[in-house]
């Protein structure tokens, strides 16, 4: 955790887009954009949480209050907070990996729209400026 905690501060969704300026304009324009992230991770997470949650505070009501009724009540409810909280924290992370494709993808369109416009000068130069041409 602490790692990946350490790999996040030194890497910013900058360093990302910045390789696109040491691109070739072929490979720009070759580039694809990135999908959005879907929404399964998102729901497994609140589902797995909804399911440790319930059991958590299911075997702590039935301790507690020594029944099955116990256990079922504050199963539920167990279930129902921690797979909220964890819901909230899967969709709010897909959410920022959402926002950063977002800004990858738009400043890909524009890398690609100035390398178009640098091929073109480029094509339009290398047929005028030919031995034998007349322009």
């Amino acid at each position: 955790m602490a790692i990946y905690t350490i790999k996040r501060k030194l890497y910013t969704r900058y360093d990302d887009t910045d390789t696109l300026k040491r691109m070739k304009d072929a490979d720009i324009l070759a580039e694809k954009k990135k999908q959005a992230p879907g929404y399964g991770d998102t729901i497994q997470k609140t589902v797995g949480g909804a399911a440790v949650g319930g059991l958590a505070a299911g075997i702590a009501g039935g301790i507690k209050s020594k029944s099955l009724a116990g256990a079922s009540k504050y199963g539920k409810l167990g279930a129902m907070g921690v797979g909220l909280g964890a819901g909230l924290m899967a969709l709010n992370k897909r959410d920022k990996e959402a926002a950063d494709r977002n800004f990858y993808n738009k400043r890909l369109a524009y890398a690609q729209r100035q390398a178009k416009r640098r091929e073109k000068i480029d094509w339009k130069s290398n047929m005028t400026q030919r031995d034998g041409y007349s322009y």
